[in-house]
C-alpha cells in the first residue's frame, strides 16, 4: 500500500517532481509538477481555508489543490461547484486512478490564471498603442506587477531593485491595477491573484505566450477603430519563436542536477545563451532551492530580445529574494551570443538554442556560424549546431550541458563531424528523441542532449518516443520513477522506451530506437555476419529522380498530354512521383517534358526544337524567359537535373520520395521518368524479372516499414520515412543466393511480387510471414 503522508511518497508513486509552493515562509505546502497537465498542489498538513486553497491552485496555473487532514483527504478544484473529500486509505489503495481522475479535471481553460494575465496584456497594448514587438506594453505589465506586488503608487516603485531601467508610466494604468486586485469570480468563488504562486509557478508560461502575442499578432488599427489581431508570422533572425514548454526545462534540468554533485561545489556558474524569457534560470534556481543548495550561484542569461531581458531581469530579480546576496545575476542583451566571449568554466550550460536553418540566415549569420564550428561546418548547418558545439567547449571538468536540440543534428551526414566532436569532448548522460508535437505551432523533430565534461566510457540512457501527440509527459514521469526507485527500464510500452543500450553511437549515425527495435537491429546485425542479409547500398544504387526547374511548366496533365499532337508526345513520359504510387501499383497522372534519349538533350538548338516539336515549344516560348533564369542551363527547354541515368529505358524498382510500406512499384519497361522519387537500380544485373518481383514483395511488407523505423529518417506526424540513398543505405535486405533462389519462399514472394504490380494483392501482412519465419528469422 502507497504511503502518502510525506511528500516523497507522492514523488516516487507518480514519477512528479515536487517543488515548495511558497518562496518562503510555508512548510508542507508543494506542488507536484509534470508538464503543466497533470500539475497539482499539495498540502501534507492542512492548515488554510477552502477559499485561499482555490485561489492558490489557480494563481498556480493548477485546477487541483489536494490537502491531507488526519485520515482525509480533500480535493479543492476551483472549476467544480464544491470540494471533495475521500478516505486517505482509499486513496492509498488507488493512487494511479486518482491521479488519473485529477488529469480529467486538468485541461486548460479560458479562465487559467495565464489567460486572464494576458487579457491585461492584450489591453496594456491597446493603452501603448505599438504595432510591433510590444515592448512598452511589456514594461507596463511588469511595473503593474511590482506595484500589485508592494502594495505602493506607481511613483513609489524602486525600479533598480527589480532590474528596470528608465521605465515609462503609461496614464491610465491604474484602472488595470483594480482588474488585478479584484481577481476572477467563478462558480461563486473569489479568486485572489497570489503574485508569489503566479511568478514562481506560471511565469514562464505567461510570458512566452505574451512574448508570442507581441511578436506574432498584428496590433494594427482597423476601419473600425479597433485593434486587428490577426496571427502573423514575422521573420526574425535570431530567435526560432520554439519556446521551451515548462515540462522540458524542468526535465533537463532534473537530470543535469542529479549528474553534478552540488553539494560537493561552493559555487555554480551557470550560463544560458539563448534565454528568452528565463524558463531554465528560474526552473534551475527553484531546483536547487528545494536540493538544499545554498552557495554562491552566478547566473548569465543572453538574448537579442529587449523585452525577453527585461523580464528575465524582473523575474530573476523576484527569485533573487529567496538567495540575497548568494545570487549574482548578469543578463544581457546581445545581437548573436555566438559572437560573445564564453567563459570555459561553467558548471552548468542549459538551452533551448534557436533552430534557424542555414536559408533563413543573413549573410552575417552564416559567416559567424561558419567561423564557429570551424571543420565542424558542413553542408548548411543549422544556427543551433554552432550553440552546441561552443558550449561542449566551454564547460569546465565535470560541467554539464543539457539542451534541447533539432533531431536533424543526430541523423545527418552533414553533422557528422560535429557528433564527432561531442563525442571526442563530452559523456553523453541522456540522449532522447521526443518527436514533432514539443513546441506550439511548429512540427520541428526535436530531440535533447545531456552531457558532461569530461569524456569517458559511460553508455547514456536513451529515451525513445512514439511521434504521436500527448505522449511525451509521460515519459518524463516514467524517467523520474526510474531515478527516484530506481525501477526497471521501459522496454515494452508500445509509446516509449527508456534504456541503456549495449553501445551508443554504434556508428556514425546516432539515430535511437525503440528497445523493441533495438533488439531487432542486434538479431539483423547476426544475420548480416552471417552472410544471410546485405545492405541495400550492397544491393542497389538509390538514384534521386530528376528536378525540372520548373514544374508548373514542365510537368503536363493527362489531358494535356492527350491533346499534344502523336508526333511530340514521345518527348514527353510518365511521371513517377509520391502520388503515382499507391499499395505497390504505379499508375500514370502526370507527364513531364522530357526530351532525352541515350545520347542525351536531342534538341541541340532552337530550330531544332521549332521543328520536331512545334506544339510544345510554343507553350515554351512563353515561359522563356523565366526558364533561361536558371542556375545550370544552357537552354531554356533543358530540364535543370534530368538525371542522366534516367536517358535510357531500362526495369527498374521506383519508390516515392517518402512514403512506407505500399510506397515501392515495378517499372518493368523502364517507361516512367522519377522526378519526385527514387530509381533503385541493381549494382549486378538481375538474372530476370523475378528477382526485381522478389524484392517488390520485402519492400512492400509491414516488416519493411520496421525497418525504416530504425534506419531511415521518420518525417512529421509519424507516417513516412525518407526513402533516398542517406536513409536507406544501411537497411539489411535479402541477398538472392541459390539456396535462396531455389526455395519455396522466393517463389511465394515471386509470385505475390507478381500479383502486386498487377493491383491484385491485398493482404501484405501475409509477406511478413515468410520474411520472419524464413528469412529474417525473428518473432520481434
Amino acid at each position: 500500500m502507497n504511503q502518502l503522508n510525506n511528500i516523497n511518497d507522492w514523488k516516487k508513486n507518480l514519477g512528479l517532481l515536487p517543488i515548495n509552493l511558497f518562496s518562503t515562509g510555508q512548510t508542507n505546502k508543494y506542488i507536484l509538477l509534470n508538464g503543466g497537465y497533470g500539475d497539482f498542489c499539495i498540502d501534507i498538513d492542512a492548515d488554510k481555508s477552502k477559499e485561499e486553497y482555490y485561489s492558490y491552485a489557480w494563481s498556480s496555473n493548477t485546477k487541483n489543490f489536494i490537502t491531507l487532514k488526519e485520515n482525509e483527504i480533500y480535493l479543492y478544484n476551483w472549476l467544480k461547484e464544491k470540494e471533495e473529500n475521500y478516505k486517505l486509505s482509499l486513496i492509498q489503495e488507488n493512487l494511479p486512478k486518482f491521479y488519473s481522475y485529477l488529469l480529467k479535471d486538468s485541461y486548460k481553460s479560458e479562465y487559467d490564471v495565464v489567460p486572464f494575465i494576458i487579457d491585461i496584456y492584450r489591453s496594456l497594448r491597446h493603452l501603448t498603442n505599438e504595432k510591433e514587438e510590444g515592448i512598452q506594453a511589456i514594461n507596463q505589465l511588469l511595473i503593474l506587477l511590482i506595484a500589485y506586488e508592494e502594495k505602493v503608487e506607481f511613483g513609489n516603485i524602486d525600479f533598480n531593485k527589480w532590474g528596470i531601467t528608465n521605465p515609462t508610466i503609461s496614464n491610465g494604468l491604474e484602472s488595470y491595477l483594480e482588474n488585478l486586485n479584484n481577481g476572477l469570480f467563478l462558480n461563486n468563488k473569489k479568486l485572489k491573484t497570489n503574485l508569489d504562486l503566479l511568478l514562481r509557478h506560471s511565469a514562464g508560461h505567461l510570458f512566452q505566450e505574451a512574448q508570442k502575442e507581441a511578436f506574432f499578432y498584428n496590433r494594427n488599427l482597423t476601419l473600425w477603430g479597433t485593434y486587428d489581431s490577426n496571427f502573423e508570422s514575422k521573420h526574425k533572425q535570431y530567435s526560432s519563436f520554439h519556446y521551451t514548454p515548462s515540462y522540458i526545462a524542468r526535465s533537463i534540468v532534473e537530470y543535469s542536477l542529479s549528474n553534478l554533485n552540488i553539494h560537493e561545489k561552493d559555487s555554480l556558474k551557470i550560463l544560458d545563451p539563448a534565454c528568452g524569457s528565463s524558463e531554465f534560470l528560474l526552473e534551475v534556481l527553484k531546483q536547487l532551492k528545494t536540493l538544499g543548495y545554498n552557495r554562491i550561484i552566478e547566473i548569465n542569461g543572453w538574448d537579442s530580445s529587449e523585452s525577453a531581458i527585461n523580464i528575465s531581469n524582473f523575474l530573476l530579480t523576484y527569485e533573487k529574494r529567496e538567495w540575497g546576496e548568494n545570487l549574482t545575476i548578469h543578463l544581457e542583451k546581445v545581437d548573436n551570443s555566438l559572437t560573445k566571449k564564453w567563459d570555459n568554466d561553467y558548471d552548468l550550460i542549459l538551452m533551448n538554442p534557436p533552430f534557424l536553418s542555414w536559408e533563413l540566415m543573413d549573410k552575417n549569420n552564416r559567416e559567424i556560424v561558419s567561423a564557429t564550428l570551424g571543420e565542424s561546418s558542413r553542408k548548411k548547418p543549422n544556427l543551433a549546431s554552432a550553440f552546441i558545439s561552443k558550449s561542449a567547449k566551454c564547460l569546465k571538468n565535470d560541467g554539464i550541458v543539457g539542451t534541447v536540440i533539432p533531431s536533424s543534428i543526430l541523423l545527418m551526414d552533414s553533422y557528422k563531424t560535429l557528433r564527432n566532436e561531442l563525442k571526442e569532448t563530452i559523456s553523453l548522460l541522456l540522449v532522447g528523441k521526443l518527436g514533432n508535437f514539443v513546441f506550439e505551432h511548429a512540427l520541428t523533430d526535436v530531440s535533447i542532449l545531456i552531457g558532461k565534461k569530461p569524456l569517458s566510457q559511460t553508455i547514456p540512457l536513451l529515451m525513445w518516443t512514439k511521434n504521436e501527440k500527448g505522449i511525451i509527459s509521460d515519459v518524463f514521469r516514467d524517467l523520474r520513477k526510474i531515478n527516484y526507485n530506481q525501477l526497471p527500464y521501459i522496454k515494452n510500452n508500445p509509446t516509449h522506451s527508456i534504456y541503456v543500450p549495449d553501445h551508443y553511437p554504434e556508428n556514425e549515425n546516432w539515430k535511437i530506437n525503440s528497445y523493441k527495435e533495438q533488439e531487432l537491429k542486434k538479431n539483423l546485425q547476426k544475420l548480416s555476419a552471417l552472410g544471410k542479409l546485405k545492405t541495400v547500398q550492397e544491393i542497389f544504387n538509390v538514384k534521386q529522380g530528376i528536378r525540372t526547374g520548373n514544374n508548373k511548366v514542365f510537368k503536363v496533365s493527362i489531358d494535356f498530354f492527350n491533346n499534344l499532337p502523336e508526333v511530340e508526345k514521345k518527348f514527353f513520359r510518365p511521371v513517377a512521383e509520391n502520388d503515382s504510387i499507391k499499395k505497390g501499383v504505379l499508375s500514370v497522372i502526370n507527364y513531364v517534358w522530357f526530351p532525352y534519349d541515350k545520347n542525351g538533350l536531342i534538341f541541340s538548338n532552337q530550330e531544332d526544337l521549332i521543328q520536331q516539336s512545334p506544339s510544345f515549344s510554343h507553350y515554351l516560348s512563353e515561359y522563356e524567359q523565366t526558364l533561361n533564369s536558371r542556375i545550370g542551363v544552357n537552354n531554356y527547354w533543358e530540364l535543370t537535373r534530368p538525371r542522366n541515368w534516367q536517358f535510357e529505358k531500362f526495369p527498374k524498382l521506383i519508390s516515392t520520395e517518402f512514403g512506407k510500406s505500399g510506397s515501392f512499384a515495378f517499372d518493368e519497361k523502364g517507361y516512367f521518368a522519377i522526378e519526385r522519387g527514387n530509381g533503385w537500380i541493381p549494382k549486378k544485373d538481375f538474372t530476370n524479372n523475378d528477382d526485381y518481383y522478389f524484392y517488390l514483395s520485402v519492400f512492400n511488407s509491414p516488416f519493411f516499414e520496421e525497418l525504416l523505423s530504425i534506419y531511415s529518417k521518420q518525417l512529421a506526424g509519424g507516417k513516412w520515412y525518407d526513402l533516398g540513398k542517406n536513409y536507406t543505405k544501411d537497411i539489411p535486405i535479402p541477398i538472392i543466393k541459390e539456396e535462396l533462389r531455389n526455395s519455396f519462399v522466393f517463389e511465394k514472394l515471386v509470385y505475390f511480387g507478381k500479383l502486386i504490380y498487377k493491383g491484385e494483392f491485398f493482404h501484405f501482412e501475409i509477406i511478413d510471414e515468410y520474411l520472419k519465419n524464413h528469412i529474417y528469422l525473428t518473432d520481434i
